[in-house]
């Protein structure tokens, strides 16, 4: 799970816009991408790890060579594109069977081709549309593509009518124990407004936000290219810089208020960090877990300044701006790239952020340790005034 992440899977495509992904060395690779892939000597980094990064349509394969993608060459320049907008490509291109793996050779013979991550998403979205329920076990939605036959091109009336099943759907989805099924769903619960608790996968839309996504959402269709690695190539060429989809025109959701939170400017970059930022259900979860009132940065406990509240406090996401929640195989998504700031921290946090990100004449950050290490000079700065004023 841990090289499916959104983050990594950039610093992937940076190295293999760069370098010979097959004829690398892989003490070169780790150095390149501060990954560790590991590998017993008798294994290359090339031979353990590219099915992963064809899968998420990185790279194909001709005579044993790598042959990066556009999807590859636009993940690699910083602030091009959203995690959202990746994935919601990826669930748009995933196929089943799918060119990156042996299967595909039965295309040739008429085999029906599936879209699971496309289905996947458009179920969770239905059954907030339809039914306002945000919950959904991760076994249900396997259990409804195994059982109900869909392609993932069905519109939202055929996704309702599966519904009434659902509760029988989540023992399907367990007898099956489709561990890869598991792992891709946790993969796509990265999108801004979906996040994992490990067994569940919780959407935080209004019902109408939530509709007009499932409207949006069109699997990629042929005519197929026979040969696995020319239909890579084929898929990636559909993905330009994630301007055919506005995933963040939502109609209802707290995301349009993106000046509130310090952004001098209301970028798609931006904004997907928002979304994460202000996911009611990740705020839940954040401090269930961890029950702190104590600001981050300035060390201020909005439970002693403000005793009629529990707390005063924003969840403030460090990774880079684009990138999306990062997920756990076990635990869901991950809560240590997350941080309790109080709303004066947050928005000087951000304002900080802008500056930085002016000065280096980019978008975003180019990766964690960038991100972490502004994040570490705004605090100092919050802390120096502090003491300045103090």
């Amino acid at each position: 799970m841990g090289y499916f992440q959104y983050d990594v899977l950039r610093e992937v495509s940076r190295f293999v816009t760069r370098h010979q992904w097959s004829g690398t060395d892989s003490l070169l690779i780790r150095h390149e991408t501060g990954l560790p892939f590991a590998a017993p000597d008798t294994h290359s980094a090339w031979r353990n790890y590219k099915r992963i990064f064809k899968l998420c349509l990185l790279f194909s394969e001709k005579n044993g060579v790598a042959i990066p993608t556009p999807v590859a060459q636009i993940l690699a320049q910083s602030g091009a594109v959203t995690c959202d907008e990746y994935l919601h490509f990826l669930v748009e291109a995933t196929t089943d069977p799918s060119p990156a793996l042996t299967g595909w050779k039965a295309i040739s013979s008429g085999q029906t081709v599936r879209h699971p991550l496309c289905f996947a998403l458009k179920y969770l979205l239905a059954k907030v549309a339809g039914l306002n329920e945000p919950v959904t076990e991760i076994y249900e939605v396997i259990g409804a593509y195994i059982d109900s036959g869909f392609l993932g091109s069905e519109d939202d009336t055929a996704f309702l009518n599966l519904m009434p099943k659902r509760a029988a759907y989540a023992q399907i989805g367990r007898d099956a124990d489709a561990r890869q099924a598991r792992e891709s769903i946790k993969f796509i619960s990265q999108i801004s407004y979906l996040h994992s608790d490990g067994s569940n996968i919780i959407t935080s839309l209004s019902q109408e936000d939530a509709m007009d996504i499932f409207q949006d959402l069109h699997p990629i269709s042929g005519p197929y290219e026979e040969d696995g690695d020319l239909e890579i190539q084929r898929l990636s060429a559909l993905f330009k810089d994630g301007s055919a989809h506005d995933f963040f025109d939502y109609k209802s959701t707290i995301v349009s208020d993106v000046l509130e939170s310090g952004f001098s400017e209301g970028s798609k970059v931006k904004k997907t960090h928002i979304v994460i930022e202000r996911n009611a259900k990740l705020r839940a979860l954040f401090f269930e877990r961890t029950p702190t009132a104590v600001c981050d940065a300035c060390s201020i406990d909005t439970k002693k300044k403000y005793p009629w509240v529990d707390r005063v406090l924003d969840l403030h996401h460090i990774l880079p701006l684009s990138s999306g929640t990062r997920v756990d195989s076990r635990t869901g998504t991950m809560l240590d790239d997350l941080v309790p700031v109080c709303p004066a921290c947050h928005r000087a946090i951000h304002r900080f952020y802008d500056g930085h990100l002016k000065a280096v004449t980019r978008k975003d950050f180019l990766n964690e340790k960038e991100a972490r290490d502004i994040y570490a000079k705004a605090k100092g700065e919050i802390t120096k005034g502090d003491c300045y004023v103090g």
